[in-house]
């Protein structure tokens, strides 16, 4: 069917003067919530401004001496060490903070992390009380984590321990077979690819990995040992196998120091900083400021939201207009 080429024109015409003014609109909104976050920054104090990554959790709190809160909430990974280390640091370094509360509910997780975060522990409880509290779980990882901590209190039912290394796979041999694939494989020694996916497991492979997870648990019971001299000797044997115990049975094999909640954790944080004991003691969350996050998802949501208008708009123009020559 024919159609009048001026038509044509004045519809293409038409909707690049749309696209024109979508994309004139969504870039004065980029530009005005750029605009809203400078001025805001502005008005906020000097103190309150975090652009030194070593302030950058308490600089904008205002109090005279208290007691830092970080928690250790979450599987134990590179990231969560390097954060939770990040706090301790800052916390130990700020003149105004007197003890430091960790409090600690986590299944475990990395070796290395994990004692990442107990050799910092370790290093700066000489300077400054750390007291931990495990809430549901400290196991494994986590155990590991705050076992060095001036002082460690649990609830009863707090599952304790898991004093063990762990290492998963599978075989995929036959999933191989069935998807008619090949594994190629070249190494230089008979150990480098064990634990591979790709074939079934040697002997020597399972000896060979079971004593690299002997020696780290080695580490782990070392660790422990020299945090807690007080846990005996038939303790350490029936802890390390990995089973968790609950928080009263903790206690009778000194794996924690005391039973309580999280108030009594404070407390007892407080009476080693020489601090107000209750209500009196101020407790100061470890987390970023309110107004830092939110200032980042609005000017994040802005700018894709605004693309993303104006791209689905040039779709649906594309789509509607008919193209000269079309």
């Amino acid at each position: 069917m024919y159609k009048d080429p001026d038509t044509r024109d004045k519809r293409w015409s038409g909707g690049i003067l749309v696209l024109a003014v979508i994309g004139a609109l969504a870039l004065i909104a980029a530009l005005a919530f750029v605009a809203l976050a400078v001025a805001a920054m502005r008005f906020i104090p000097s103190s309150a401004r975090i652009s030194d990554a070593e302030h950058r959790y308490l600089a904008h709190q205002s109090f005279s001496s208290g007691i830092a809160e970080i928690k250790l909430d979450a599987p134990i990974n590179p990231e969560t060490a390097t954060t939770v280390i990040e706090k301790l640091n800052e916390a130990a370094k700020d003149k105004r903070i007197k003890a430091i509360l960790l409090e600690v509910n986590s299944p475990g997780g990395s070796v290395v992390a994990s004692q990442e975060i107990h050799d910092t522990i370790k290093a700066m409880k000489e300077k400054i009380p750390v007291i931990a509290y495990m809430r549901e779980v400290a196991a494994s990882g986590a155990y590991y984590s705050s076992v060095t901590a001036s002082w460690i209190v649990a609830n009863r039912g707090t599952m304790v321990g898991s004093i063990g290394v762990i290492m998963s796979s599978f075989e995929a041999t036959q999933l191989i077979d069935w998807m008619k694939i090949k594994p190629v494989t070249l190494k230089t020694g008979r150990l480098k690819d064990s634990g591979s996916l790709a074939r079934p497991w040697t002997e020597d492979d399972k000896a060979y990995l079971q004593q690299l997870i002997n020696k780290t648990r080695d580490q782990f019971v070392s660790d422990v040992r020299a945090a807690r001299p007080k846990i005996s000797d038939e303790t350490m044997n029936h802890m390390s196998d990995g089973r968790v115990v609950l928080g009263t049975e903790a206690l009778n094999r000194n794996l924690v120091d005391s039973l309580g909640g999280r108030h009594d954790a404070i407390a007892k944080a407080a009476e080693i900083a020489g601090l107000n004991s209750g209500a009196d003691t101020p407790i100061i969350p470890m987390e970023e400021p309110e107004f830092r996050g939110l200032l980042n998802e609005i000017l994040r949501g802005s700018v894709s939201t605004a693309t993303s208008a104006f791209i689905q708009e040039l779709m649906r123009q594309r789509s509607s207009i008919a193209l000269p020559g079309t």
